[in-house]
Formats: structure tokens, C-alpha cells, sequence
């Protein structure tokens, strides 16, 4: 368990650092300095660069991982073969990239970003497959390295960027340049901490990856389209056309930032122990299971909870509110916010849900679950969307959510494992309750940064009364 925490802490430090650079640049310098239909562009190129940049792992990135944590010896093997069929993949996924901008007809300047942010993908999706490697031997702190320099990089450039009045074309330059960074520190760190690095193509590894790989492609295809598909909907159906694209992709921006642990600790450092569980000793599963769950659960809640009390007080604070087309702007990005409240919060567990499936190698099960969830969302997106804009969008993702927990959870218990205890959820949900409501009676009389640090101290101390602190499982 000391392992766990330790790995999660590095990843989480790591990515929270990255990502308030991010919401720095993104909410703080953007919306000063760019206007809604230019930010809106640039969340366009975000999100068809990301769509399309999953085509470049085609789901190898987990079974990568699997495969090396249970043959730590063959690491290098593996890992040359997995960037051998990488590289294929990245040319394919960059010209689709270009073709499908200048297809939709996008304007010269977002298929130029589109360009820029388009290289940036395939050289961090190459960077990612060493960072596999950082996994797969649990020695998150190199990751977290390749991640702050990544970011750092960003930050520094980006935002220097911006202040000298370069557009945003420039910034996404940046982001190039970033991406470099993190791809040669990710080849150093693998070269000279775990294994040299040789090319020997094999057919035998190369089928054991994509025989795991290929049906899980489909499902992180689904995946990605369910997160990404929504931005690219609301250029073409919202009656704001790209303005929209500004409000949501700025809440969405926020709510990411704080959705950094699930991935650290689910993908980062859950996912050898649950693959070692599954595979060697079931006995334990349904403890480490539960383990993952519940922290989950008692991060999930109050962050959505406070972030739907506090949408206006957040937006407020990050956004430029000088005019009134910046207050029209903070007004409509408080409305997304509140809506992406819910899924901010049920992405923490909707992670387990997914983690587990992967771990236990449920190819079929993980393409069908994130299949029917993108088809709900784009058929919810196609509805809600030329009604409420980008509110619709959230609404949308937030039923998508609803059905992916609920659906997700049930597989598991029936065919994986169950749950040992719940009681965890119930205790989370009455502080948060509290907890929330002493938010709703006090935001009109103190600062937003006096009661977010007061909200935390309350959760955190109940937590600590109610015994969750506690440790129960022991994994290593």
C-alpha cells in the first residue's frame, strides 16, 4: 500500500502541477488577451487532434503495461515492438488529422493549429509508450518528471507567448516544442534506468500486444469519441457556433484540472496491482477493488458538490470580468460548470469502473460499455445541443456518466469481483451534504478562497473522525 500512495502522490503532484499551469494559461491569459471565437477554434483543434490521436496507441498502451509488469525481464522487447507499431500508426493518424480540418471546414487558422497540435500528439503518444515502462516497474517518479518539464516547458513558452502578443497559433507551437522535451527526457530515463533500448522486431509479441490491444482500440475509441465528440458537435449545432465552443471548453478546463487523481491513481498506480491480483492471487481482488473504490468515492463527492455550489464564485475569480462581453462570457461558463459538476465528480469512479475492466482483461465488455456510452452521448449531444448549446452538452455528458457507472458497476459485481463493504459511500455523501450546505450559507459572506480551504478542512477532519483514514488493505 506505501507503494500505492507513494506512486499516486508523485503522478498526482505531478499532473495537479501541470495541470494549474494549464488553467493558468487557459483561464487566466486566453480570455485577456483572445476573443470567444478564437478560443473556440482552439478548443476545436484540441479536441479533433485528441479524437484522432487515439489511433496512434490503438489501445497497446495497457496491455503494454501488462504484459511487462508480469515479464519485467522482457521490457525492452516489448517496448521496441510497441514503438514499431506506433510509428505506423502515427502517420496514419496525422494525415487524417489535416484531411479531416480542411474536410470540415474549419478556418485556415484552426487547421493550422490543428497542424501544430496534431505533431504535439504523435510525439507525446510516443513519449507515452516509454512511459509505460515507468509503470509497468512502478517507478512513477520518472513519469512525473517527463510530466512537470512537459508542462513547465508549456507554461513558460505558451504563457511568454501570449503576453508578447503572439497568437494562438504560436501557443500551440509551444506545445510542440513541450512535447519534444517530454519525448527525449521519457527515451533518456528508459535508456538509462531500466533498459537499453533495441529494436528486434517479433511476430509473437507483436500479436500478444494487439490480440489485447485491438478489441480495447475500439473501446478507447469509443472512449475518446464520448469525451471529445461534444466539442466538435457544438461548432456545427449550437446557434453560438464556436463561442460555444469557448464556454464549454473553458469549464471543461476547469474541471479537468481537479480530475488529475483518478488517472494518477487508478491508471498510474492501481492498474499493476489490480493486474497482479486478477492474474495471481483473486483472493485479494475484491480488497483491492474496494480499496481503489473508496477513494474514489471520498474525493468524488465533495468535488462535485462544491463545484456545483460554487460555479459562479469559481468563474468569477478565474475569469476577466471588465466588460460586458467578458461578463456574458463568465455568465455562460458558470452554467457549463455547474452542469460538469456531476461528471467531474462521477469520472473518479467511472475510472475504477474502467481500470477494472482492463485490468481483468474484458476486451469485449470495455467495447461494448464505451460503445453504447458514446452512441447515448452523441445521440443526447444531437438533441440537447441545438436547444441548450453548450449547457445541453453537459447535460448530455452527465447522463452519459449516470449510465456508465451504473451499467459498469454492475458488470463488475457480477462477472469480476464485489465490493467487501459500502458504508464508505454513505459517509461521504451525508459530509458532503453538510458540507454543501454550509457552502450555500456562507458564499455570499466570505472570499472563494476562505471557503475552499474551510470546505476541506471540514470533509477532511469527518473523513478522519468516521474512521476512512484508516488503513485496511495491505498490497505490498
Amino acid at each position: 500500500m506505501n507503494r500505492i500512495f507513494k506512486n499516486t502522490s508523485t503522478l498526482f503532484s505531478a499532473h495537479l502541477i501541470g495541470r494549474l499551469g494549464s488553467l493558468v494559461i487557459t483561464i487566466w491569459l486566453m480570455p485577456r488577451f483572445f476573443d470567444d471565437s478564437e478560443l473556440g477554434g482552439y478548443f476545436v483543434a484540441i479536441a479533433l487532434t485528441n479524437l484522432i490521436a487515439i489511433l496512434t496507441e490503438l489501445g497497446i498502451h495497457n496491455p503494454l503495461i501488462r504484459e511487462m509488469t508480469l515479464n519485467l525481464s522482457q521490457t525492452r522487447h516489448f517496448l521496441g515492438n510497441a514503438l514499431l507499431v506506433g510509428l505506423v500508426l502515427s502517420v496514419v493518424a496525422y494525415a487524417l488529422m489535416i484531411v479531416s480540418g480542411v474536410f470540415l471546414g474549419y478556418a485556415s487558422r484552426t487547421v493550422t493549429m490543428i497542424a501544430y497540435l496534431g505533431l504535439a500528439e504523435i510525439v507525446n503518444s510516443i513519449a507515452q509508450l516509454y512511459r509505460c515502462v515507468f509503470r509497468a516497474h512502478e517507478e512513477m517518479k520518472y513519469e512525473a518528471l517527463t510530466v512537470v518539464a512537459e508542462r513547465g516547458t508549456f507554461f513558460l513558452i505558451g504563457g511568454s507567448a501570449i503576453l508578447l502578443g503572439y497568437g494562438l497559433v504560436n501557443v500551440c507551437q509551444a506545445m510542440l516544442i513541450a512535447g519534444c522535451i517530454n519525448l527525449i527526457l521519457s527515451i533518456g530515463f528508459t535508456r538509462y534506468r531500466f533498459t537499453p533500448l533495441r529494436f528486434e522486431p517479433s511476430r509473437r509479441i507483436v500479436v500478444v500486444l494487439m490480440q489485447q490491444a485491438l478489441p480495447f482500440a475500439v473501446g478507447n475509441l469509443f472512449n475518446l469519441l464520448y469525451f471529445r465528440i461534444d466539442a466538435i458537435m457544438l461548432s456545427k449545432l449550437s446557434p453560438y457556433g464556436t463561442d460555444a465552443n469557448a464556454w464549454y471548453g473553458l469549464a471543461y478546463t476547469i474541471v479537468n484540472a481537479f480530475t488529475t487523481l483518478p488517472g494518477a491513481f487508478m491508471m498510474g498506480a492501481m492498474f499493476p496491482v489490480l493486474s497482479r491480483a486478477y492474474e495471481r492471487d483473486r483472493d485479494r481482488l475484491s480488497d483491492v477493488y474496494t480499496f481503489g473504490v473508496r477513494w474514489m468515492v471520498i474525493c468524488a463527492v465533495p468535488l462535485a458538490v462544491g463545484l456545483a455550489v460554487l460555479s459562479h464564485e469559481i468563474t468569477d475569480a478565474l475569469l476577466p470580468t471588465d466588460t460586458i462581453k467578458a461578463k456574458n462570457t463568465m455568465k455562460e461558463v458558470a452554467i457549463a460548470l455547474r452542469w460538469l459538476s456531476g461528471p467531474g465528480g462521477l469520472i473518479f469512479i467511472t475510472t475504477v469502473v474502467l481500470t477494472m475492466l482492463r485490468a481483468a482483461d474484458k476486451r469485449r465488455a470495455f467495447s461494448v460499455l464505451m460503445g453504447t456510452t458514446a452512441l447515448l452521448n452523441i445521440c443526447l449531444n444531437l438533441i440537447l445541443i441545438p436547444r441548450f448549446s453548450h449547457a445541453g452538452a453537459a447535460i448530455a455528458m452527465v447522463i452519459s456518466e449516470v449510465y456508465l457507472l451504473v451499467v459498469g458497476f454492475g458488470y463488475i459485481s457480477k462477472r469480476i469481483t464485489k465490493l467487501t463493504e459500502t458504508r464508505f459511500i454513505f459517509k461521504s455523501i451525508i459530509l458532503s451534504t453538510v458540507m454543501g450546505v454550509g457552502l450555500v450559507l456562507l458564499k455570499g459572506i466570505l472570499s472563494i478562497w476562505i471557503l475552499i480551504p474551510l470546505a476541506m478542512v471540514f470533509y477532511g477532519s469527518g473523513v478522519f473522525v468516521l474512521g476512512e483514514f484508516r488503513t485496511k488493505f495491505a498490497f505490498d
